[in-house]
């Protein structure tokens, strides 16, 4: 028999061992089925208060996308933890099955979101989020939340972290985190590490440091000259778009987890169906023939009007047309709500 915790967590096996605990397969050797948990036995005490304070954590997080707390015992000689064990591992090692499928890759984003949207609700910012801190309940999910350790309690203002210590992982944190300054920590820290999370997942496993997913090697797009739209995947312009909105040094321009959440979904929509992202450095391929693009043929009033149009007041036209077929698409600017995505 292996070593035995609060007299019925029998170790099974090793996991591994982090900065701050030891962690095992073990079973509860009063159930006859013999499921498997993880537990995690903390090896310094003098890192004790983290380990309360991510029991306190995720004992008020229930929440089908944030880990199950099953037992804990803070006092024993040995401080241990005891979670649901996860079949499908973390993302960081699981089979990247969502690679291939961007539905796939935005449906665990969702749940992942959900799962942090849960933890701010009550007043929690996990500060640490990253493909490694991300469950698989099974090979294909659903994905939960875990390791709660360095979170920061807002009903509080608890700081665990050690002043001198960065807070999470490198390339997933949010600037205002960096070089130990904890004190800048809000909701907003972790949309940011969630945008590093969105494009790792969709681009296999890449991850930048700061903010550069607008940058050409890094753009989700690829570009690809051969390509008929000078791109291998257009429609990624959608998801730069909700990026812009999360990995960006100002805290104060990005969104908060639940409107990512909800433009999360609206961009997994645009990508499937394939709508046009608008903007005049990308070429826009007839929707008619599929061989030529749109180009803008007319703006200005007399343009507009040998189009055949009689304008009324001053509105502001696009008239576009195929260079292959002639198809012709027509836009009234002046009613978009996104005027800026047209060039003057």
């Amino acid at each position: 028999m292996g070593d035995l915790y609060g007299d019925k967590w029998e170790i099974v096996r090793s996991l591994g061992e982090g900065a701050q605990a030891h962690t095992f397969i073990a079973r509860d050797t009063t159930d006859s089925e013999g499921s498997p948990f993880v537990l995690k036995r903390l090896k310094n005490l003098d890192r004790l208060a983290r380990f309360k304070q991510e029991v306190e954590a995720v004992k008020g997080l229930a929440h089908p996308n944030v880990v199950r707390l099953v037992d804990f015992d803070l006092d024993a000689p040995r401080p241990f933890i005891v979670t649901e064990y996860c079949a499908g591992g973390n993302l960081e090692e699981a089979d990247p099955f969502w690679i291939t499928s961007a539905e796939n890759a935005f449906r665990l984003f969702d749940e992942i979101c959900q799962g942090v949207v849960a933890a701010h609700n009550a007043g929690i910012i996990h500060r640490d989020l990253k493909p490694a801190n991300i469950f698989l309940r099974s090979r294909l999910g659903p994905a939960v939340v875990g390791d709660f350790g360095i979170c920061y309690v807002l009903d509080d203002g608890t700081r665990l972290t050690i002043t001198d210590e960065a807070v999470g992982a490198r390339l997933f944190i949010a600037p205002e985190l960096e070089d130990g300054r904890a004190q800048l920590v809000s909701e907003k820290s972790d949309t940011y590490s969630l945008g590093k999370i969105l494009y790792w997942l969709l681009s296999g496993k890449r991850v930048f440091s700061r903010e550069k997913h607008r940058e050409p090697s890094w753009d989700l797009k690829t570009r690809n000259e051969d390509s008929p739209d000078s791109w291998d995947n257009v429609y990624m312009e959608h998801v730069n778009r909700l990026l812009d909105l999360m990995v960006t040094p100002s805290p104060e321009s990005r969104r908060s987890v639940r409107n990512i959440a909800i433009l999360a979904r609206y961009t997994a929509r645009l990508i499937a169906r394939e709508f046009n992202p608008i903007d005049p450095a990308i070429p826009q391929p007839c929707k008619y023939c599929g061989q030529g693009h749109y180009i803008i043929r007319a703006k200005e009033l007399v343009d507009v009007r040998n189009f055949g149009f009689n304008t009324v007041g001053a509105p502001n036209w696009r008239v576009l047309v195929c260079d292959h077929c002639g198809h012709t698409a027509i836009f009234r600017v002046d009613m978009a709500s996104r005027k800026e995505w047209w060039p003057n």
